[in-house]
């Protein structure tokens, strides 16, 4: 404590260990000094950020970064500019990658450091700072802001934490609005949050990053323990593809005896038809850089990568996602065998002549061993994890979605536009469109355009031009509305939000996706009470 004038400056006071001693807070009243002591937490709930697809840093075998999103414009993402399909077939090879902890991270101040491990040793460095370098260190301050409230109540000013103002901040929540009350925001300054952030293989399936993800949420509460910290367990924030993870880890998995929430935000639940957009015509952007910006790019990665494949609409998607001029709508009933796994139609997600970019010559045999891989990972990995996880949520859920249809067009439907220009006497448009292969113009690569016919009896040729319509449902320019809701007794608020897929968690002008997500938390803390670490006065 120090003096200046009638100020009262207040500093807690911490010792070498990872426990903090408590503060000592002097007032001056009428020449009378008056102390009082505030014991800070001994008890902690850490809450573990997983990121979205793309959202982890990778490495190869050697330990060098191959994926690495430090900002927009980093020269580990700018190296990825210019490669060929082959080569990023190789280096985002899921059985070659693992995550890399390397990051850019903003460094913690003494208080934090002195509480807890290193941002470092938390998993900060997992995790790409392009979209979520921000947010952390935001959520890490906004729930262990003990000091700050301690400081304004001994000096008796009005300012507010963050968590204070969330009890009269109404956030419009379609589903479960509700400010916090003085009683839970008393309740949180009793226990102390840890942000960590675990970062995983996403071209893996993401069972197998459940499995990693269940095995060190296991450690970090053990660690806690070891450290001296009353801790029995954790609070998980997600991101896309991260709450997929997340569930399997909780419910298919058992581990949500050690989970005492979830948050989830722009999770595509039942898929979404991005994920075919994207096999068939690549990615714009910065994501196109790396991930490929054509068929051809982005076929040579996905078609051996289980995770991203997994985030395809389901059959809780429903049928009639993929319009086709000439056609039923598809799928009837079944994705998988309808879409998925059609090999030779034009419109299949994967086409044969993009899956190895080694194989330019075509060769039968290497084609049949290609294509059964691909098979093989369509029919073990992604319908038996979609399946399985159907309709799985944790009992304590909270999530935010995209429903901007304005800023953020997404897709809901796919739409190939008949746009030909040759018409043809007695040919059959709907053969075309229904058998059809791609015939192979210079630009074999094909983005939203495909050119689709036959070789007719008398050896004449006959095709037809589809290209790929805009977007135009409500979503976050990912995941459209319908791909995001989900009904669940275990989901207790929802809320629609004007945001972009990627920069879901980004600060804005309103931060409403931060707000949300930082007064789940608090509310997801209030089942503290059932557990061992609840206070007996409670």
């Amino acid at each position: 404590m120090m003096e200046q004038g009638n100020e009262v400056i207040i500093e807690p006071v911490y010792g070498e260990g990872p426990l903090p001693y408590y503060p000592v807070v002097t007032d001056k009243k009428d020449k009378k000094v008056v102390a009082k002591i505030f014991k800070l937490p001994e008890r902690v709930i850490p809450v573990i950020f997983l990121p979205g697809v793309m959202g982890s840093n990778l490495k190869n075998k050697k330990g060098d970064s191959v994926w690495q999103a430090d900002s927009s414009t980093s020269l580990a993402l700018l190296s990825w500019i210019g490669k060929g399909a082959n080569k990023r077939k190789k280096i985002l090879n899921p059985a070659d990658t693992s995550v890399f902890e390397g990051g850019d991270i903003q460094a913690e101040g003494p208080k934090e450091r002195a509480m807890f491990k290193s941002r470092r040793e938390r998993g900060w460095g997992e995790v790409v700072a392009m979209s979520y370098g921000s947010f952390l260190p935001w959520l890490q301050e906004a729930l262990n802001d003990h000091d700050t409230m301690i400081v304004n109540k001994i000096s008796g000013s009005d300012k507010k934490t963050l968590r204070e103002e969330l009890m009269t901040k109404n956030l419009a929540a379609e589903k479960g609005e509700s400010c916090l009350t003085e009683g839970e925001v008393a309740l949180s300054y009793k226990y102390f949050f840890p942000v960590h952030a675990m970062g995983y293989n996403w071209l893996q399936s993401n069972l197998d990053s459940a499995n990693i993800i269940k095995t060190r949420i296991e450690t970090v509460i053990q660690d806690y323990q070891t450290m001296g910290y009353q801790c029995e367990t954790v609070i998980l924030v997600t991101h896309s593809m991260g709450g997929l993870v997340a569930r399997c880890c909780s419910e298919l998995l058992g581990g949500n005896k050690n989970i005492l929430g979830i948050v989830h935000g722009v999770m595509p639940d039942s898929g979404s038809p991005m994920a075919y957009k994207r096999m068939k015509t690549g990615e714009a952007g910065k994501t196109g850089w790396v991930i490929g910006s054509n068929g051809a790019e982005m076929t040579a990665v996905l078609a051996q990568a289980a995770g991203p494949l997994q985030l395809l609409p389901g059959f809780a998607y429903g049928p009639g996602w993929l319009h086709i001029d000439g056609i039923t709508s598809l799928p009837v009933s079944d994705p998988y065998r309808e879409i998925y796994l059609q090999r030779t139609a034009w419109w299949g997600l994967c086409e044969e002549r993009f899956i190895n970019p080694e194989n330019k010559a075509m060769d039968k045999k290497l084609q049949e061993k290609d294509w059964h891989a691909f098979e093989d990972i369509i029919n073990n990995k992604v319908k038996t994890f979609i399946e399985d996880l159907r309709g799985n949520y944790h009992r304590n859920t909270w999530m935010f979605y995209g429903n901007d249809g304005e800023r953020f067009p997404s897709y809901d439907v796919i739409n190939w536009k008949d746009v030909s220009s040759v018409g043809y006497k007695n040919v059959d448009s709907q053969k075309i469109a229904r058998e059809g292969v791609i015939f192979y113009p210079s630009d074999v690569n094909n983005q939203t355009t495909r050119i689709a016919g036959f070789i007719t009896a008398n050896d004449t040729h006959q095709y037809k031009k589809f290209t790929l319509a805009a977007p135009t449902a409500k979503g976050d320019g990912t995941v459209p509305v319908r791909g995001a809701l989900f009904n669940s007794s275990g989901l207790k608020s929802q809320i629609g939000l004007s945001v972009d897929h990627e920069g879901a968690y980004k600060d804005d002008l309103s931060m409403n996706s931060r707000w949300f997500t930082l007064r789940a938390v608090l509310k997801i803390a209030q089942e503290i009470r059932n557990t061992g670490l609840a206070y007996v006065d409670e």
